[in-house]
């Protein structure tokens, strides 16, 4: 009798999952595990000696790491642009958007969202008709027109989210999550959807699925599954570098961000739009009911604008065709589209066929490189990492990682690749993108840790 109704529940959850409706989804999982009691996490200080134990002391050192986090100094070497090619400017992005481009955001968008510090709900603007929504689109079509952007829709409240790694006390194992006013959101998704239709799609590459319509983390770790599974069919060796950029989102660099909108074709006006919801952003962060005292906020896109994903993904596009510009290392496959899959003679057939460079494997700020030898990947590496620099990002050495799956007969002969002089770690699995990648390229490692998970979620141990 149990069991069954573990079953029926679980159905149930994973019914929710495929169908995206997370509000069921945790509505159900509250039914399994109870509701979370709010608590106050304990953070240790800046010393690193002692523990913060009360609220508004907590209050205060949120406000500490947020300000210093999202206020770094960061300068990109202009360098960086001479080699970014200058678009066609769109004009038609600079258009204001008609009630019709209004109606259908707030129709995209989804209900029983966190507000910003309005406390006003999507629900409420999707109820608006009439003469109250001409009046809503006359209000965001004057700070279209005249770019002058209230700091209500621009300012936000931060959370803070753990990243189930690391240690609890520690806030750089937290992810600062922006709250913003639903009113903003409604212009941001204005925007994104242009962005989307006319800059975002036509310059990313194929290797990124970051938050891009019908991509997902499905997509990454089938390829790199599927690089695994080819290199041991030929009998060939692969080197992979998953590499880890120390607090992306939170450093990139504003003023070499607008450059490169311009340079993809975005407008004087598109372009000053998204710099109004940056530009004199202000911060408060939210902890255990305290809410921290105002403070700026100069650098990086904000994590959970629905802009943030987008804009990352443009800047790191640029990041990595500059690194990788004239480069023919990686992993060439030859394939053919003609026939059917299973007809193994053309499978094997030396005509007809396409070679195909795969260097990345890309998900938003996630990223892997990989190559045949030893050498090509340093080369690799060394590329990236000069380039990284140029455009004022960070690579964490202690969090990047190599991998190596030997060909069949071939001694495991671990790699020594490394950054600015540092020897970069060897491991025998990685954890990407949710997915356990071990370098015998079996199953093995994943399908133990689902089951280990699978036990967890049975004993409410997780």
């Amino acid at each position: 009798m149990q069991d069954r109704w573990w079953e029926k529940k679980a159905e149930e959850i994973q019914q929710f999952v495929d169908t995206k409706n997370y509000k069921q989804f945790f509505s159900a999982l509250k039914i399994v595990y109870g509701s979370l009691k709010p608590t106050t996490t304990l953070l240790l200080s800046s010393d690193g000696d002692t523990l913060i134990k009360d609220k508004k002391g907590i209050s205060n050192k949120w406000k500490e790491h947020f300000s210093q986090l999202l206020n770094r100094p960061s300068s990109v070497d202009q360098r960086a642009f001479d080699q970014i090619p200058q678009n066609r400017t769109i004009e038609q992005l600079d258009v204001p958007p008609s009630i019709e481009e209004v109606q259908k955001v707030i129709k995209q968008m989804s209900a029983g969202k966190a507000p910003g510090k309005d406390r006003i709900p999507t629900e409420v603007y999707k109820v608006l008709n009439g003469k109250v929504l001409q009046a809503f689109h006359i209000v965001l079509t004057s700070i279209w027109e005249e770019e002058d952007m209230p700091p209500e829709l621009r300012d936000a409240f931060i959370i803070a989210l753990y990243k189930n790694k690391g240690a609890q006390v520690a806030c750089d194992n937290y992810r600062g999550i922006s709250l913003l006013s639903t009113a903003g959101k409604i212009l941001t998704c204005v925007i994104l959807n242009r962005l989307l239709s006319s800059v975002s799609e036509q310059n990313l590459p194929e290797s990124q699925c970051g938050f891009r319509p019908d991509c997902s983390t499905i997509d990454m770790v089938f390829m790199v599954r599927q690089m695994q599974e080819k290199c041991l069919e030929q009998n060939l060796s692969l080197y992979i570098v998953f590499i880890d950029l120390t607090k992306a989102f939170d450093t990139v660099n504003r003023d070499a961000l607008w450059v490169i909108l311009s340079k993809l074709g975005c407008p004087a006006k598109f372009v000053k739009l998204i710099q109004l919801f940056h530009v004199d952003m202000t911060g408060e962060v939210l902890s255990g009911g305290e809410t921290s005292d105002r403070f700026n906020i100069s650098n990086g896109v904000k994590q959970g604008c629905v802009l943030a994903p987008v804009l990352f993904n443009l800047f790191f596009t640029q990041v990595l065709r500059h690194a990788v510009m004239d480069l023919d290392l990686g992993v060439y496959i030859k394939y053919r589209l003609d026939g059917s899959l299973f007809d193994l003679r053309r499978l094997t057939a030396k005509t007809k066929t396409t070679e195909r460079l795969i260097l990345e494997a890309l998900f938003a700020d996630d990223c892997a490189l990989m190559a045949h030898q030893e050498n090509h990947l340093q080369t690799i590496v060394d590329r990236f990492s000069t380039t990284t620099k140029l455009f004022g990002l960070t690579i964490s050495l202690s969090k990047t990682e190599v991998l190596f799956q030997p060909a069949a007969g071939r001694p495991m002969n671990q790699p020594c690749i490394t950054i600015n002089g540092t020897q970069l770690s060897n491991v025998n699995t990685f954890k990407y993108l949710g997915s356990t990648i071990a370098n015998d390229g079996s199953l093995d490692h994943e399908i133990n840790a689902r089951i280990q998970k699978a036990k967890g979620l049975r004993t409410g141990s997780l």
